[in-house]
């Protein structure tokens, strides 16, 4: 059975990657982690000030095992809230690996995955959704995802949810009052405030799950399908983007039979590139296989790149059965988006091969946002298509607003609506002020199950055990 965070045992972690470098830092948390380092330093950390960086000599028994910059925090001012020291040692894995085995020797246990900051929260320095920030932080890629991070570490996010339980709970203590009166017909509850408070929360939690396709898509790259018929130039679309030949380009039909995937970041945002199979009718079985992950890629994706060909769109006739392609693909993306749960995505067409033919000017089909003129051989108009690709998540940056990342938290906003919903539609009902008690209780739950107020522990040991050990 893994050990309680807050058994009175003293932790240790090695919290740098393992391996050679410059320099390695174990840290030590826990009760007697003063005691323990200053036994090895032989004394010599007792009477330095907390906060403060000291250069001492950590010794193996009776042998020097490095010279380290200490760095101790006494709790509750520390990460943790328990006395802490840093040991800044050389990068060398044998010292890392044998000051390791000193610690344990001297008392210490292995710190178990995340446990330096479950502690931290446990002890009142973090709550969840900012502890999760922490582990968002450290797997940030990009400039989009670190300033998401960074948002929610310094708890705007969780802000917003601590204002939505303060309002609910003042309600909740009302319905409790009216529970005691219950024999004498009394209401506490503004029944109109109420419906009106609720109504206003639950419009701005709508706002905060219509974000989360949009936070989740810059957290972890936003994808993008390139789909169309054979020979339309999706490869040498995905080629010229990355500014490399990744994908195989060829004038035989049903070159590419499966999906490829890259990604790039642009201005600080992550995509992710999906080449895909020539849409086509096709009696190989290989082929076709190719074609149905095309469409259930494109599916999920947030935007759609359809490529035509701009020499075929030289003639009414071939503007109206492009028309017709784009209406139906777009038809088939938005059903099957609907059907994940999803919002569709954005549908650019692409007038490709505009070195051979030009693109018509002001004709948009139907189903698709623009029509952008490209020529992918010629690396024209890439400039425009990755100005609109990037633009709605630079403005949802550059407006700092608070968008939800983690499906945990967008799992927790659903349910804390329906349960307001339900209430809400009790009150309509004339339901009682015990029957919306239950609801209004439940919302409550889930909101608190957010930020940490409510924590059972099989939540606890599944997030933090998603962390990397020593942090």
């Amino acid at each position: 059975m893994p050990a309680h965070p807050l058994d009175g045992t003293t932790i240790c972690a090695l919290s740098t990657p393992p391996g050679r470098g410059g320099v390695a830092v174990v840290r030590v948390s826990g009760p007697e982690a003063w005691l323990v380092v200053d036994a090895l330093s032989r004394g010599r950390l007792q009477g330095c000030t907390p906060g403060r960086a000291a250069l001492r000599v950590l010794y193996d028994g009776d042998k020097p095992l490095d010279e380290a910059l200490l760095l101790p925090f006494l709790g509750p001012k520390s990460f943790t809230g328990e006395d802490i020291v840093e040991c800044h040692i050389h990068g060398s894995p044998f010292i890392a690996q044998r000051l390791m085995e000193c610690l344990v020797d001297a008392g210490c246990r292995p710190a178990l995955p995340g446990e330096f900051t479950q502690r931290a929260f446990l002890h009142g320095k973090r709550d969840l959704a900012q502890a999760e920030a922490i582990g968002d932080l450290i797997d940030a890629e990009h400039a989009g995802a670190h300033q998401l991070a960074i948002q929610q570490l310094g708890g705007g996010f969780s802000d917003e949810i601590n204002a939505f339980r303060k309002a609910l709970i003042e309600y909740a203590a009302l319905m409790e009052l009216e529970l005691d009166f219950g024999e004498e017909d009394v209401e506490f509850v503004d029944r109109d405030g109420y419906r009106k408070h609720v109504t206003g929360l639950l419009d701005r939690m709508a706002q905060l799950l219509n974000g989360f396709s949009t936070g989740r898509a810059i957290a972890e790259g936003v994808p993008v399908a390139i789909l169309g018929a054979p020979n339309r130039g999706k490869s040498t679309l995905l080629n010229a983007l990355l500014r490399e030949d990744r994908a195989i380009v060829s004038d035989t039909p049903g070159t590419t039979r499966d999906t490829l995937e890259e990604t790039l970041t642009l201005e600080g945002i992550r995509f992710r590139f999906i080449d895909t199979a020539g849409l086509r009718d096709t009696t190989d079985d290989i082929e076709a296989e190719g074609i149905r992950r095309a469409w259930a890629k494109a599916a999920s994706a947030r935007f759609v790149l359809y490529l035509l060909d701009a020499r075929d769109l030289s003639t009414p006739e071939g503007r109206t059965g492009a028309q017709e392609e784009v209406q139906k693909a777009a038809q088939r993306l938005a059903e099957a988006a609907t059907g994940l749960g999803e919002p569709p995505g954005v549908v650019l067409v692409l007038a490709n091969k505009t070195d051979l033919a030009p693109a018509p000017s002001g004709w948009i089909p139907e189903g698709a946002e623009e029509v952008l003129a490209i020529s992918a051989e010629e690396r024209s108009g890439l400039d425009a298509l990755e100005q609109r690709l990037g633009r709605d998540y630079r403005s949802a940056l550059a407006e700092d607003r608070i968008l939800v990342t983690n499906l945990r938290h967008r799992e927790a906003l659903q349910r804390t609506r329906e349960s307001l919903q339900r209430a809400l539609d009790g009150l309509d009902a004339g339901l009682s002020g015990d029957l919306l008690a239950v609801d209004h209780k439940e919302a409550l739950e889930q909101l608190g199950r957010i930020t940490g107020a409510v924590t059972p522990d099989d939540l606890l040991d599944h997030i933090f055990g998603n962390f990397c050990i020593g942090k």
